[in-house]
Parts: C-alpha cells; structure tokens; sequence
C-alpha cells in the first residue's frame, strides 16, 4: 500500500510540477494567516478573528495568486537556484504587498476593517516560508527519482538545442536519452530507463517496425510526442526547419470563429470602457511629443495587414523627422527622441493604434503588423505569408519572447513564436498575453 502510494505521489510530482507549485503557495498563504491571527490574538480569539478576515484575505490571495503568475513564478524559470527564488519572490511579493495596500485604502468603505499591520506581518511570515516551500520544490524537481525519462527518437539537429536546454535547466526534472538507432532494441531501451515519454520525428513514425512497438506500448500509458510538440512546449515556439504543408494543415485550419467574434466583442468593449483615460494621456503625450522636437505628432504608415491588405497605421512619433536610416531600428539609434526612447520602452508610443483596432484594422493581440519594405524582405522566410492569415496586433507573443529583429534571421526567430500564436490563440492565452505585457511595461524581464 505503502509503495502504491509513493508511486502515484511519484508520478504526480513528474506531471504536475508546476500544478503542485501553485496548490503549494496556497497552501503556505492559509497557514500564513493563521500563524499571523494566533501571534495577534492568541487562542481565545482565534475563531472571531479568522471569520472577520476571511474575506478581505481570500481577495489578497486572489490578487496575489494573479501578481506571481504575471511575475513568471509559476515557470520553471522561478526554480533556477535559490538566489534566483530568494530575489524573484521578495521583488514579486514587495509588488504584491504595495498593491494590496493601495486597493485596501481605495476601497477601504468596502472591507469592515483595513489589516495593514496583518498584511505587513502575512508579507514577512508568507515570504519566508514560501521560500523555503520553493527551495525543497527545487531539491525535489532536480531529484532524479522524480524525473520524467524521456527517450529522443530523432536525428534532428533540433535535439542538440533540446539536450542543452534541459541539462542547463535541471528544475525541469527530465532526463534525457537518446535512441542508438538500432530498432530491435527500442522496446528494451524503453523498460530499461523506465522511459515515461517518447519523443519522436517523422522519419522513425513512418518506419513500420518503430510505430508498431509504440503501438505495443499504450498499455503502459507512455506518453508519444513528436520533436515539434517537444520543442514548442519547451521554447514557447514552432521550428520552422521541422515543418511543411502537411504541419499547417493539421494544425492551423481549425474554425475560430466564435473565438474571433468574442475577441472582437471584448476589444471595442475595452477600448469605450477606458476612453476617459486614453483621452487625456493621449492629449499630454501629443503635447510632449510636439514641444520636444519638430513634426507632426502622429506618425502614418503603411502596414501589411490580414490577408496581405494594406492599412494605415497610426503612432505617436518618436523619432527626429528628416532622418535616413536602416529598415530596422537598432539599441541606441540617434534618430529616437528623448521623449521617444520614453513612450517606447512603456509602449505608449502605440496608443493611436487604439484607433487601428477600433476600425477593425488590427487586433489588441496578434502578429505584429510590419512595413511593406519589410515584408518584401522577409517574404523569404519559409511560410512567412501564414503571418497574414489573422489580424496584426498591438501587442503579441512573440515581443514577449523575443527581442525586436534587426535581420533577416532574427526575424525567422521571431517568426516561430508568431507561429505559436497562430496555432494556439485563445481566449486565456490572450489574456496571459495581455498581463505580461503590462509587466514588461515597466521592466524589461520576460
């Protein structure tokens, strides 16, 4: 019974780590709030006091549940080392403190009672013992007994890139082998390494003798993935070198309409809900952008939209008028203005294109809307036109997970995270989309 249950606790931990992780925190914040109301009131007066702070805590875990997903503490990035859980969560759980704040005082008429001292000491209590949660959730993940076996059945050079990645991220929790080739033996490799997954790639799927081993193994409830799917969930992208037609087909012609109206329908929505704000910031960045350098306020310009229509896109202008100079704008480059170096890092230089969206031109979310001279260029990227079957956005997976290009290969680079999107575009990933950015705002961490 015993080992039945260290088993399953075993395959739960290869998983679901990231699952486990959250369920922690949640964990560690209850128990953090009961440690706060017993060191304040004692025994006695345990009982009336967690009744009263019931809610006004549940909203700050809500909340604060929201900021840890928004600050990447739920990648495996957050588990790197102890240095990096020690920084990352006291600069999360800082924002997280001084927010709260903020909302208990706004809406203090709300609550029966504003715990700013309990909040105080929830911070102090919670932050220690979360991150000694996360400290043995690293020791845990990196222990080889609870490791994911992986068995790589592939000559892509794909695998390379793959094999570094995971022996430089060891929080992970995979191990990684791979297939010598001879195919007699693949069904021994497998039990041997305990294998849990199979990752395979097109050339050994169309060899009848491996897909009938595989077959042989469903009993057994190992996971099969292909090189693609591996890859995507490990870098957030697609690898353009491992795709054809057939790719496309199966994974892009899904019907999304009801998707595509409900994204509609919530961006106008959004766009009159918060004209009282974007009318008045917008009326003071056109005046800064006026008195700091010659020009018209607003920049036009033409940008490659669905279907490969053309459309007019509208900017604040951030740089010096009169100006030569390359296609791509470049760390440092003279042409940006004071002012502009500003509405560029907080992406408020791209707030007229709340006009583009509201016309239908663009979406809040998608591929970036690039300039025709630019197309030209990257139309020799393999597929590149796919880019245009949805609606260009404002913002986009891709600035999340990669630097603006400055070449042609940068831009095939990015092009695999457009790809992502294209692919997986939802609702929810739309909204993670939308709070990361609002992070990246104000820093520069992906």
């Amino acid at each position: 019974m015993v080992y039945i249950l260290l088993n399953m606790l075993s395959e739960l931990i290869k998983r679901h780590k990231l699952g486990i992780a959250f369920l922690g925190d949640v964990v560690v914040f209850i128990l953090s709030i009961m440690a706060v109301l017993y060191i304040r009131y004692g025994n006695s007066d345990f009982a009336y006091q967690l009744s009263v702070h019931t809610i006004p805590f549940l909203l700050v875990l809500f909340l604060w549940l929201i900021i840890f997903y928004i600050s990447n503490q739920y990648t495996f990035k957050a588990f790197d080392n102890i240095i990096k859980i020690t920084k990352s969560l006291t600069t999360t759980l800082l924002v997280s403190f001084f927010i709260t704040i903020g909302i208990f005082y706004i809406f203090s008429r709300y609550f029966a009672l504003t715990p700013k001292a309990n909040l105080i000491m929830l911070t102090i209590i919670f932050g220690i013992l979360d991150i000694a949660w996360r400290y043995i959730l690293r020791k845990v993940f990196i222990k080889k007994a609870y490791h994911s076996n992986i068995l790589i059945l592939s000559s892509s050079p794909l695998v390379n890139e793959i094999l570094l990645f995971v022996n430089k991220s060891p929080q992970l929790g995979y191990s990684i082998y791979q297939f010598d080739g001879n195919i007699g033996s693949l069904n021994d490799t497998i039990q041997k390494y305990s294998i849990n997954k199979v990752v395979i790639d097109g050339k050994y799927l169309r060899n009848n003798k491996v897909t009938k081993m595989l077959y042989g193994t469903l009993s057994t409830q190992i996971e099969i993935s292909t090189v693609i799917d591996f890859y995507e969930s490990l870098f957030g992208c697609i690898p353009l070198s491992e795709i054809e037609e057939e790719w496309f087909i199966k994974e892009i012609t899904e019907n999304k309409n009801i998707y595509e109206s409900m994204k509609r329908f919530i961006e106008i929505l959004i766009i009159c809900i918060t004209l009282p704000i974007t009318i008045p910031v917008g009326i003071i960045i056109g005046i800064l952008v006026a008195v700091t350098s010659s020009g018209h306020v607003i920049y036009k310009q033409e940008r490659i939209g669905k279907n490969n229509n053309p459309f007019t896109l509208y900017k604040f202008r951030t740089m010096n008028i009169g100006q030569d100079g390359p296609l791509w704008t470049c760390e440092g480059d003279k042409r940006i203005t004071s002012i502009g170096k500003f509405l560029r890092f907080t992406h408020l230089d791209e707030m007229p294109q709340l006009f583009n969206c509201l016309k239908g031109d663009i979406s809040f979310i998608g591929p970036r809307p690039e300039r025709i001279e630019l197309v030209k260029v990257y139309e020799q990227i393999p597929y590149y036109e796919i880019r245009h079957i949805i609606k260009p956005g404002i913002i986009g997976w891709a600035q999340l997970n990669y630097k603006a290009s400055s070449s042609l290969d940068e831009a095939k680079q990015k092009f695999q995270f457009d790809l992502y999107y294209i692919k997986n575009r939802s609702i929810i990933l739309d909204l993670f989309i939308f709070l990361k950015t609002a992070r990246m705002m104000f820093t520069r961490n992906r």
